[in-house]
């Protein structure tokens, strides 16, 4: 038989508590007895699970793991770091690095989640029911030698921050809302969609991999160069009406290989210029 965990803050946290062992890895092979004897720390306190979640355990059909956290979970960071099978659902919100080098399974959001939300992801799902904050998708900064996002699919219902998949070379990532800053700096493989506006500098230094802005750009920058105007985009099976101006670039990062921006042209009355440079066709 498979089994489901049931979670629940036992009061409301006023410091970050580091929960990376919160994932069906490490509650798989445990008796619910040694889960709440688990390590874990509250700010700079290390205290057991059991302390700080009230821990329930049933039993389901199959053999699968699921761990349902109820409540607010806001305060807590890194839930189903570098997890590889089994299912978490967040009812509420959820901290930062959620999903952290996550390698399989699928985690579920139901409220609003932290920064750094699947950051280095390499495999599985995690899908977003409200918004999400800066670093979606991204490497830690100072990790020179990291490529970022290398697998799986981040869906975002609502709004995401600044700075989305940060060095990203595979994958997917969706925001259906609007987006902050520099999506896919240094992105070098994948694709971001972004269904709503976005803050600006979409692309920059990005040396591969696709982007699709379906409402404002915030302009665009002046290391791409038009190449067409196309009247849609695909985009894993879905194909995404516009036109679309196509820009290529960032040539300050590598003019043999470069990325590819995909701009609405309704959505962005500001590039008409653009457009009449090009003769206004849609090819």
């Amino acid at each position: 038989m498979g089994r489901r965990f049931i979670l629940r803050p036992v009061k409301e946290f006023s410091v970050p508590v580091e929960a990376e062992k919160i994932k069906p890895d490490v509650f798989a092979e445990k008796s619910l007895e040694e889960l709440k004897s688990l390590a874990i720390y509250e700010g700079n306190r290390r205290c057991r699970l059991g302390e700080l979640f009230n821990i329930e355990e049933e039993e389901i059909e199959g053999d699968s793991v699921e761990i349902i956290l109820e409540g607010d979970f806001g305060k807590v960071w890194r839930i189903g770091e570098s997890m590889t099978f089994g299912e978490i659902v967040v009812n509420g919100n959820c901290g930062h690095f959620t999903g952290y080098g996550m390698k399989g399974g699928k985690i579920t959001v139901k409220g609003n989640a932290g920064s750094w939300l699947g950051g280095e992801m390499k495999g599985g799902i995690i899908e977003v029911f409200g918004d999400a904050g800066n670093h979606v998708g991204s490497v830690l900064r100072g990790l020179k030698k990291s490529r970022g996002m290398k697998g799986g699919t981040i869906i975002i219902h609502g709004n995401a921050g600044a700075e989305v998949g940060t060095k990203m070379s595979k994958g997917f990532i969706a925001v259906e809302g609007d987006c902050g800053v520099l999506p896919g700096l240094y992105m070098s493989g994948g694709t971001i969609l972004i269904r709503g506006n976005c803050l600006g500098k979409a692309g920059a230094r990005m040396s591969g991999g696709k982007i699709v802005i379906c409402g404002n750009a915030g302009g665009v920058l002046p290391t791409f160069y038009i190449d067409s105007i196309v009247p849609k985009v695909k985009v894993k099976k879905e194909k995404i009406e516009g036109p679309f101006y196509l820009f290529l670039g960032d040539v300050l990062e590598d003019i043999k290989c470069m990325g590819r921006l995909f701009i609405n042209v309704d959505k962005n009355p500001e590039l008409a210029k653009v457009k009449e440079l090009l003769g206004g066709e849609v090819g």
